[in-house]
Order: C-alpha cells, then sequence, then structure tokens
C-alpha cells in the first residue's frame, strides 16, 4: 500500500481535513453540508485518505458493505490535486480493500463529470442516470464486477 495512504476514524484530526473537502467537492455552499455529510454510512464506513508530503489530505474515499457488495461513496480530490492520478490511486486502494474483505462485487454513483475517469477502472454503467436526492446533480449508477 502507498505509504501516504492511511484508513482514519471519525475521532481523527484527518478525518476533519477529509470531510472539508468533501464539503468543497460535494456540498459547497448548502447550508446543510455537515447533514448531508453525516448521512447513516458515515460512522460505519471505512474512511481513506491520501496524503500529501506535509502529511495533510489531498483525497478520500469511503466504503461501506451491504452484504457481498462493497460501496464506494464520497470520493473526493481536492481541485488542485485533480487529473494528476490522486483518484486512481485512491479507487485502486478502495478496491483492493473491497476484495480483502471478500466482496463480490463494488458499487457506486458517479457524477456525470467523473463517468470516464469510472469507466478507464473497470466499471460499467447500470440503468439510466438519476438526480441525487441530496443534491440534485446527475449521477450514474456505477459496478465493477469480477473482484
Amino acid at each position: 500500500m502507498n505509504p501516504n495512504l492511511k484508513y482514519i476514524k471519525p475521532q481523527s484530526d484527518l478525518y476533519t481535513q477529509a470531510k472539508r473537502i468533501r464539503i468543497e467537492c460535494f456540498f459547497e455552499g448548502m447550508q446543510n453540508a455537515e447533514a448531508l455529510i453525516n448521512d447513516p454510512y458515515e460512522k460505519e464506513g471505512i474512511h481513506l485518505v491520501l496524503l500529501d508530503n506535509l502529511g495533510k489530505v489531498i483525497g478520500t474515499g469511503r466504503i461501506h458493505t451491504e452484504g457481498s457488495i462493497g460501496i464506494i461513496s464520497q470520493m473526493a480530490v481536492q481541485k488542485e490535486h485533480q487529473k494528476v492520478g490522486v483518484g486512481r490511486i485512491l479507487l485502486t486502494e478502495l478496491i483492493d480493500k473491497c476484495k480483502s474483505l471478500g466482496m463480490d462485487c463494488i458499487e457506486l454513483s458517479a457524477r456525470e463529470t467523473a463517468l470516464q475517469f469510472y469507466i478507464k477502472n473497470g466499471f460499467q454503467p447500470i440503468g439510466n442516470r438519476y438526480p441525487s436526492k441530496k443534491t440534485g446533480i446527475i449521477h450514474q449508477k456505477m459496478r465493477l464486477d469480477n473482484l
């Protein structure tokens, strides 16, 4: 595992940094951003962060499981670190974690702007695009089979 990747708990100082990135990427300007972050999977989820060389969080992602399905959610990378491989590092580790947990497949909901990223990493679209219940932004359910 990349030495700058760390699994963290919500009590960690790094969690506070990760949450800030998620709010900036997904819920900026929304008055209920804190409530949107604290969904039913937040406490039980497995949280991953990627740190820069100064120990600051530059990207984050979360997994929870439903039966034998790993669900990746809340994957976010600081704007200034996007399109340089940070997302791929995070996603690769989250996939590996799902494999180690014995998951049969992985599902996620991707924003339209991230569809090609996930397709390049083996995910396939499932069904029709839909507006997020949290933000109204159009998403696509995606799945990675045959772990």
